[in-house]
């Protein structure tokens, strides 16, 4: 047994030799500390920015507590690339308990955390912040007051109008999501999925917004949620117009803790006058105008111990550049893609790299990355990339490597 593990180690080391087994090369770690840059000027020690920026890679442990003050907050960015996204962290207090919470830009949840007193975010605040109640339910209140909605949103009434009895203000208690689900019945009969699903996501603390319809110039219907700062739209298919739209909402309140799905509203949509909805069923409405849409909430919030991504998951940003003395050549889209494809099927080699090192190529992902020092040999078709942290070597066809730089190595 002893002389096969023997045999097995050797040909392994045979094979990395000669090049013959193809290996991830994609190795991208968190940004040193010195290489982020923070937006607000809170004196931090290296280790403790370090120790701050590893809550953001970590799966949470708590929640944070329904009466809570937010001492402090600070926000990470690459100092050149902004679009490679960002990590905030606020620093909260309830009673003597302290939390450190980290929201990454890509993400909808934060993470949190129960921690120690930080002397630097304890005196950032000039005033010592009150605690507050956030409480521990979503609501949805009829908002009378239209033309409010109408300037905080600016909405261009020559364009869209907004649907009477649509508008409803919304309290949030703490960060997390409303799953928004569409339901369609048409002449009398519920039909299959039409119209994709939504999220709504609202942040940390006791928050205020408004939900509510309107009615494009070409009689689609959009579904706006959010405040004046930052808000979702939906609009719906030019399957579902009318020349009259009624509504049917009713007064909700959700419990943050529970995931039971909630009718928000009703929309009935038809080519004649629209009479009486309350005492009829969807189907019934549907058989006798045409369309109707039932509009569906679900709440959903993280809990502790639980990393919960509610959006589809958005494509990560991704860049790469190539540094030599004289040069840099900067990718992005189709081109950086293919590239970090390229990199997920490369040989390695155990050799140390030879012949001449001609620049650096520096990998990003959201606020990550990964360095490689590349090599060129005389007479050989493939690039040495030589890994700086590791200084594992990795084999990669330089033709390929140079078409999608858009430059000679």
């Amino acid at each position: 047994m002893k002389h096969m593990v023997k045999l097995m180690g050797l040909a392994t080391i045979l094979l990395s030799g000669c090049g013959a087994n193809e290996i991830n090369a994609l190795n991208l770690r968190p940004l040193s500390t010195y290489a982020i840059q923070q937006d607000q000027d809170i004196p931090l020690t290296s280790s403790l920015k370090a120790r701050l920026l590893d809550y953001c890679e970590r799966k949470p442990t708590d929640v944070l507590p329904t009466r809570r003050a937010e001492l402090a907050a600070i926000t990470f960015r690459h100092p050149f690339y902004d679009e490679l996204g960002s990590k905030t962290i606020k620093y909260w207090r309830s009673g003597d308990t302290r939390y450190v919470s980290c929201l990454n830009s890509n993400e909808q949840n934060s993470r949190v955390f129960r921690t120690d007193e930080i002397v630097a975010f304890e005196t950032a605040a000039a005033e010592a912040p009150l605690e507050i109640d956030v409480g521990d339910t979503l609501s949805f209140i009829p908002e009378p007051n239209v033309e409010n909605v109408v300037q905080s949103f600016s909405v261009n009434e020559t364009h869209e109008t907004i649907i009477p009895g649509s508008v409803f203000r919304y309290h949030t208690p703490d960060r997390g999501a409303l799953h928004i689900v569409y339901q369609v019945y048409r002449d009398g009969e519920e039909t299959k999925q039409l119209i994709e699903p939504g999220v709504f996501v609202f942040e940390s603390g006791k928050n205020e917004g408004f939900a509510f319809l309107t009615q494009l110039a070409d009689q689609r219907i959009a579904l706006q949620m959010g405040s004046q700062e930052a808000w979702e739209r939906t609009v719906l298919s030019s399957l579902f117009t009318g020349d009259y739209v009624a509504i049917d909402s009713l007064e909700a309140v959700f419990p943050s803790n529970s995931s039971e799905r909630r009718l928000l509203k009703r929309v009935v949509l038809s080519d004649e006058p629209i009479g009486e909805l309350v005492e009829s069923t969807s189907g019934e409405l549907s058989e006798r105008y045409g369309t109707v849409i039932e509009v569906w909430g679900t709440v959903q919030r993280p809990g502790a111990g639980e990393l919960t991504i509610t959006s589809e998951q958005k494509e990560a940003m991704r860049l790469a550049t190539y540094e030599t003395k004289t040069k840099t050549a900067h990718l992005g889209g189709p081109n950086t893609r293919e590239l970090f494809e390229l990199l997920s099927r490369v040989k390695t080699t155990s050799a140390a790299p030879t012949g001449e090192r001609r620049g650096t190529l520096a990998l990003y992902e959201q606020l990550t990355e990964q360095r490689f020092d590349v090599w060129i040999e005389e007479g050989k078709e493939s690039l040495q990339l030589m890994d700086v942290e590791t200084k594992r070597v990795y084999l990669i066809d330089q033709l390929e490597f140079e078409e999608l730089l858009d430059t000679y190595i």
